[in-house]
């Protein structure tokens, strides 16, 4: 892990930073320097090629270490690997395939437009949609009593307050339309509430 992140920083300075700065002197301080100028591209090119195919031989062991010192090589001003690696491998390559390269790079520049806007509606499409499914999972995960309670203080209610029934409402007369039935319905109702209750020296048969 440790040597693998090492790896890393180093070919970040000696791979990147380092070839940038001199090619930066070199487009300032040399800008007639036609052979610095090329070199520098060279180098540039044939590392866009290895990023470029790195997805496939990214599985070699010890890659990140032969990947620093490939590119080292490619700069370094003793060994210049740049001028070797380009004339005597890449340039032949991509000058027998330019016309086909060229005619794919041109349709797809074509195309590059509706690619874009393709690409952009879907990433807004779907970044909308992920950003409302996120804000309805903190939603819900708001803890239930808050909203009970939220609710209750809108309400006035109390889980210690006691229960109070709503007042019932007034009965309706039944005999409003019918007088003498009120009259017989009075009369059965005294009759019944003026039958005298058996006491205790009454005689049973």
């Amino acid at each position: 892990m440790l040597g693998e992140l090492l790896s890393k920083i180093l070919l970040l300075l000696f791979g990147y930073a380092m070839p940038a700065f001199e090619c930066f002197k070199t487009v300032e301080t040399r800008p007639n320097d036609a052979h610095m100028l090329r070199f520098w591209c060279q180098y540039w090119i044939i590392v866009a090629m290895v990023i470029a195919v790195e997805s496939v031989i990214s599985w070699m062991p010890m890659y990140s270490e032969m990947k620093l010192a490939f590119f080292v090589y490619l700069w370094y001003p003793k060994t210049k690997g740049s001028d070797v690696v380009y004339d005597t491998f890449l340039r032949p390559i991509v000058m027998q395939y330019e016309p086909n390269i060229e005619q794919r790079l041109l349709h797809l520049r074509a195309k590059s437009g509706q690619l874009i806007s393709f690409y952009m509606k879907n990433f807004a499409d779907k970044g909308t949609a992920f950003f409302m499914d996120v804000l309805r999972y903190v939603v819900s995960e708001k803890p239930e009593g808050s909203n009970a309670e939220l609710r209750n203080k809108k309400s006035g209610w109390s889980p210690f307050a006691t229960k109070r029934r709503p007042p019932s409402p007034p009965p309706e007369p039944l005999f409003d339309s019918n007088p003498d039935a009120a009259l017989l319905a009075e009369a059965l109702r005294g009759a019944i509430g003026a039958k005298p209750r058996r006491g205790s020296n009454d005689k049973h048969y």
